[in-house]
């Protein structure tokens, strides 16, 4: 065997071992919980119109169920990192942050990601489902990972479905 072929093996066997190593003791859960419309609140920086640095930032009651009883608090803030251009028009991209609390201020899920918005509204249109990454959490939700998926209501309410991993 060739030293460049060996050298293929190993690296092939220490991805292969990794990846069993990381799925060997994970457990996956999901929740959904319900927000109500969120207050925006608007910060123009820059040159006037949306430009890199504009943020929203906004926060809302979570619920167990539509019109349910207030489970938790969302807080967070979409900023344009990437405005409309001719090779994507009506579209731009924010990075966004946001903190969900649950049940007590020790119980949080945070989740982080770059969507494309409309660029002419606070808000992706609704029934158009919007993935971004679980990147930490506290409380009984220390280590999760995973994905939450985002449903803007047509009312502007949103329904929050977390697929949560845990090492």
């Amino acid at each position: 065997m060739t030293a460049r072929k060996a050298a293929w093996v190993c690296a092939l066997a220490l991805i292969v071992g990794a990846s069993a190593a990381c799925d060997s003791g994970s457990t996956t859960s999901s929740l959904t919980v319900h927000e109500d419309a969120p207050t925006l609140n608007p910060v123009d920086v820059g040159k006037q119109g949306n430009s890199p640095g504009d943020a929203q930032y906004f926060f809302a009651d979570l619920r167990d169920r539509p019109g349910g009883d207030v489970t938790g608090k969302v807080y967070g803030t979409k900023t344009v990192v990437k405005p409309t251009d001719t090779s994507n028009p009506g579209t731009e991209q924010r990075a966004t942050l946001i903190f969900f609390v649950i049940g007590n201020e020790q119980d949080q899920i945070v989740v982080a990601g770059v969507p494309d918005y409309p660029s002419n509204a606070p808000e992706f249109a609704a029934d158009h489902p919007v993935v971004r990454a679980v990147i930490g959490g506290t409380g009984k939700y220390n280590d999760a990972g995973g994905q939450l998926t985002s449903t803007r209501n047509a009312d502007g309410s949103y329904k929050q479905e977390f697929s949560l991993t845990k090492p």
